[in-house]
This record gives C-alpha cells, sequence and structure tokens, in this order.
C-alpha cells in the first residue's frame, strides 16, 4: 500500500518536473518588474492559494480512484488480501493527503513559484506585451476569468480524470494480460 502511494507523490512530483524547463537567464529588470506587475493583476497570491486549496479538496478523491484502480487491477491479490489493502488505503488516505496539503500550502512553495513566473513569463513575453496583459487583467472581463479560473481548472481536472481514468483503467488490464 505504502508502495502505491509513494508511486502516486512521486507521479505527481514527476509531472510537475516532466514540464520544468531549464534554469533561465535572470531576466532584464524591466520584464521582471513586468512580471511582477502581471501576477499582481491576475491576483497570482490568491489565485494560488485558491488553486491548491480546490486542489487539497479535489486530491484525494483522485488519489482515491487511481489506488482502488489499482488494487483492484492487481491480479496477486486475493479477495481477501484486496478487501484489507482498501480498507488500509481507506484508512491512510487521509494522513497522505494531509501531507500533500501541507506541502502545497507552503508559502516557500509559492515564492519559488513566482521566481520561477517571472523566468517563464520572461521567456515568452516582451515587457511591453506583459503590460499589455497586465491591463487585460485589470478589466471586468479579466478579473472574472481570474476569479473562476481555480473553479474552472478543478472542473478540467475532474472531466479529464472521468474521461481518461477508465480508458487508463483498461488499458492496465490489457497490460496485465500480455
Amino acid at each position: 500500500m505504502k508502495r502505491i502511494v509513494v508511486a502516486l507523490i512521486a507521479s505527481l512530483a514527476l509531472v510537475q518536473g516532466a514540464f520544468a524547463a531549464d534554469q533561465a537567464p535572470v531576466p532584464a529588470a524591466a520584464n521582471a518588474a513586468a512580471v511582477r506587475d502581471l501576477l499582481d493583476a491576475m491576483n497570482y497570491r490568491s489565485m494560488w492559494k485558491a488553486s491548491m486549496d480546490q486542489m487539497s479538496k479535489t486530491l484525494p478523491g483522485i488519489m482515491r480512484q487511481q489506488m482502488e484502480a489499482a488494487i483492484k487491477a492487481d491480479s496477486r491479490l486475493t479477495e481477501a488480501k484486496r478487501k484489507d489493502a482498501l480498507l488500509k488505503m481507506e484508512a491512510e488516505l487521509p494522513k497522505v493527503a494531509e501531507v500533500v496539503s501541507g506541502v502545497l500550502s507552503d508559502p516557500g512553495v509559492m515564492a519559488d513559484m513566482e521566481n520561477e513566473m517571472i523566468a517563464l513569463y520572461s521567456r515568452h513575453f516582451t515587457a511591453d506585451e506583459l503590460k499589455q496583459i497586465a491591463a487585460y487583467y485589470r478589466t471586468p472581463v479579466g478579473m472574472k476569468s481570474m476569479q473562476l479560473m481555480p473553479q474552472v481548472m478543478a472542473e478540467s481536472m475532474a472531466i479529464g480524470q472521468r474521461i481518461t481514468g477508465p480508458r487508463i483503467q483498461k488499458a492496465m488490464e490489457q497490460f496485465r494480460k500480455n
């Protein structure tokens, strides 16, 4: 069971790491200032906290679904061991969710993310473009899009899980048969 939990946590870290770019050179001061202004216009800190709160709420359900599927698909387990594994998973899941939630709410994570966002946005946008984007986020529709983004992202993740979960489970069953 602990191997499954560790594998899930590691996979979350690896998925995030797979998209990480190499460390970029320090952006020009004008770009860094423009990104900070953009992050302010986006209410980045509030949005980050809301996103992490939402993720903390949805993650246990996603983890439960994935761990349940892995346990149920494990042909090496007898029915009794499968039942025990499911009970153990239910007992450990709140603790695992609490650990993950603690990581997601760590203020150091937000500070590191801000620094990385400065580098990321600076790689893709000029200072002038960043100012234009910030101006958009200060409009009513820009503010609305930022306000609703955590909810939209959470619903998008749930839709993705609903669509891909059964397909991944079916593919894993096929894989185990071969």
